[in-house]
């Protein structure tokens, strides 16, 4: 079965650049207006290569997303899993994310450092919504680097305004909490590593990893259609910051996707 999950999940790799987000965003099931409800579309991005890269890339991909009344939810940015509540003000449940690959050829200051291939996390999440416009957010994800025993906790919070019923603003901030098996597969140099690519051997430790920044702003042209446009920017802490092939601490992402609503 997780084999099988596994490679439905990496189907939908090429959206959103092979990640899934770090939070679960749902609408709750009470407001779905059809027991099945599913959208298409594409988005298109700048940014850093890699994570700590100053070096930018342009990428498009397509984009989707379903929900079922039931609790079941499919998507380019949430994953694949199961809301168990029915309440509008909380939402928890499991489901299975993406962690983006790290390819040696996408940047000359990978060189020796080898891949990390993208990996599939089992995890959950709990969010809370204390009304319409304001909500905390939360989940835990296993499964990525190199031995596919990295962890990732993380915590958040989304502020939403509606500036008229068409056009919507949001605002979110995030942390990003790791262990050290996760620090060392994407931020460290082991020995071997050193001789291949010249940086100097380094072994970080658990801790926080990025603190992000986030704004969007969506539009609703119609009944079907939808254009979301924003951005977001991190801040690299702790061991992850001080990595010898971090050259800049403040990656910043631009995106722009177009969806249809069926």
């Amino acid at each position: 079965m997780k084999k099988i999950l596994g490679i439905t999940l990496l189907a939908m790799a090429c959206s959103a650049g092979a990640q899934t987000s770090q939070f679960v965003q749902l609408v709750p099931t009470s407001y779905l207006p059809k027991d099945v409800n599913f959208s298409l579309g594409a988005v298109a991005l700048s940014m850093p290569k890699y994570t700590g890269s100053d070096e930018r890339r342009l990428a498009a991909y397509p984009m989707f997303d379903a929900q079922w009344k039931n609790g079941a939810f499919f998507s380019a940015v949430n994953g694949l899993g199961y809301n168990f509540s029915k309440d509008a003000s909380l939402q928890y449940g499991l489901r299975m994310s993406l962690e983006a690959a790290r390819d040696e050829s996408r940047s000359g200051k990978l060189r020796g450092l080898g891949d990390v291939n993208t990996a599939i996390e089992p995890g959950a999440f709990l969010n809370f919504n204390l009304d319409q416009n304001f909500s905390l957010a939360s989940s835990v994800r296993y499964g990525s680097g190199l031995d596919h025993n990295g962890v990732q906790v993380s915590f958040g919070a989304r502020a939403t305004t509606l500036l008229s019923p068409q056009h919507r603003l949001s605002a979110s901030i995030g942390a990003n909490w790791v262990n050290s098996a996760y620090m060392q597969s994407y931020y460290g140099v082991t020995a071997a590593q050193s001789v291949a690519s010249g940086y100097a051997q380094y072994t970080p430790s658990s801790g926080i990893s990025d603190i992000k920044l986030g704004a969007s702003w969506h539009w609703n042209i119609d009944s079907n259609w939808s254009l979301t446009t924003g951005a977001s920017v991190s801040r690299l802490s702790g061991d992850a910051g001080r990595s010898p092939f971090v050259f800049q601490k403040n990656p910043v992402t631009i995106f722009s996707a177009a969806s249809y609503r069926f």
